[in-house]
């Protein structure tokens, strides 16, 4: 699988929001703090994401290679950050390619190195409107925002199932709903999440920054998927990063998953990135 492509078909390199400036946007989004129990290893060469066991599950690897940009050989830069990945007591090490990596024979280089396509994603986005997001999800959905102990408490019990993850403890979950509310109070972060019945379902956040708006963590329990649940906390998430002044909604998806269903509501895809995942032992 070559991660080193673009997609031109649906790519607008003209207007407010270019390719371009798409991944400008995005890059700058990427660069921004996380929460301080992430491990953010960045040089001027390549950077580094550790995540803490409690996040890890079967799509969202420990230890991940999220940009590299380097003229040194790739074998050095290579040993290099597997001394990092290895002193965190890992042994497997996911890096992700895309047409922003260079050296362009990064990826052939992760293939003779062992690494194996794990994982890939498009970067999609959908410029925001007054006049969409307006169709009524069916009459079993119900979408609400989350602001409060239940509501976050529904949402992150689908995280947990659906994502594979370990039960949050009590510290957890207080520890999230104060950055909730702080987030809620800024209008900064938002999180819905969808109800079948009683039964919570889906949910998916997005994050405001100026113009752009991020969509991130969407995910539906499998007994509730070609529902409509998806796509009902999407339109939550577009209508509220329009009220909140965001022009364009830019987000990461799998081309065989969401990236299917956002294109049907006018995403656009804008490159590829695939992640190799090589062993170190």
């Amino acid at each position: 699988m070559t991660a080193n492509r673009r997609y031109t078909s649906t790519v607008r390199e003209s207007g407010p929001w270019s390719t371009q400036r798409i991944l400008d946007a995005l890059a700058s989004l990427d660069e921004a703090t996380l929460g301080v129990d992430v491990i953010d290893v960045r040089t001027a060469e390549y950077r580094i994401l550790r995540y803490p066991e409690r996040f890890v599950s079967p799509t969202l690897p420990a230890a991940q290679v999220i940009r590299s940009h380097t003229s040194r050989s790739l074998d050095t830069v290579f040993d290099e950050i597997a001394g990092q990945v290895k002193g965190w007591g890992l042994d497997v090490l996911h890096w992700w390619v895309s047409s922003a990596t260079r050296p362009l024979q990064t990826e052939a280089f992760l293939v003779a190195r062992g690494g194996v396509v794990s994982d890939s994603h498009q970067i999609v986005a959908r410029e925001l409107y007054d006049d969409d997001f307006d169709r009524a999800p069916s009459a079993l959905i119900n979408v609400e925002l989350v602001r409060d102990e239940r509501t976050l408490r529904d949402a992150m019990a689908v995280e947990t199932e659906g994502w594979g993850r370990s039960r949050p403890d009590e510290d957890a979950i207080a520890l999230r709903l104060s950055e909730t509310l702080d987030n809620f109070e800024t209008s900064s972060e938002f999180q819905f999440v969808a109800y079948v019945g009683a039964q919570p379902a889906s949910t998916g956040c997005c994050k405001i920054n100026g113009e752009v708006g991020r969509l991130y963590g969407a995910v539906t329990l499998r007994e509730f998927r070609s529902r409509g649940c998806y796509l009902a906390v999407l339109s939550s998430r577009l209508r509220q990063l329009r009220d909140c002044g965001a022009t364009i909604a830019i987000t990461r998806a799998r081309p065989l998953t969401s990236g299917r269903l956002l294109m049907k509501v006018g995403f656009s895809a804008h490159d590829l990135a695939s992640c190799y995942r090589v062993s170190l032992s």
